[in-house]
């Protein structure tokens, strides 16, 4: 072989920033937070089934019992699918950004403000009233602050530089 040209080799793509790893670790702690307020819903379902059906009896107060009964059953469980599916969604955006495709981050920010909004429909709906509701709280809370610390940390100017790098 008389040509000195070396062989083509694809170039190893540089390893991720610090701060995108840390990301990605807050990111983790918050979807296992989300669903472990879908777990405790679930758990205490019977005592929000009780509340909700008293939200909906102030509402309409002529309804049927057994439309209240359902009524309450639909906010319920549409409430969690509401936190799985905020979870799942900002999954697939971090795995998108681990993997170095663009918007991203433009797509977590919307996802920041549809899970802030999740967050304050599930607290109505998800947790009682008064101090037996604390842990509930406490776990909705944690759910969105860890999500908003991830996201600020994916804002880091290392994690901006390794995106943009090709």
């Amino acid at each position: 072989m008389s040509d000195r040209t070396p062989a083509p080799v694809a170039r190893q793509a540089p390893a991720p920033p610090p701060a995108l790893n840390r990301s990605r670790t807050l990111w983790l702690l918050s979807f296992l937070t989300g669903l472990t307020a879908v777990v405790f819903a679930f758990l205490g379902r019977e005592e929000h089934l009780e509340v909700i059906a008293e939200q909906v009896r102030e509402l309409a107060p002529d309804r049927a019992a057994s439309t209240v009964d359902t009524a309450s059953d639909v906010v319920l469980v549409a409430t969690m699918a509401a936190i799985v599916l905020v979870v799942v969604v900002e999954s697939l955006l971090v795995r998108r950004m681990a993997a170095r495709r663009g918007g991203a981050r433009a797509g977590l920010a919307v996802m920041l403000l549809a899970h802030a909004l999740v967050a304050l429909v599930a607290e109505a709906y998800l947790t009682v009233p008064g101090g037996d509701g604390l842990r509930d709280r406490v776990v909705l809370v944690a759910w969105v602050a860890l999500a908003a610390l991830a996201y600020l940390v994916s804002l880091a100017p290392s994690v901006g530089r390794w995106l943009r790098e090709r």
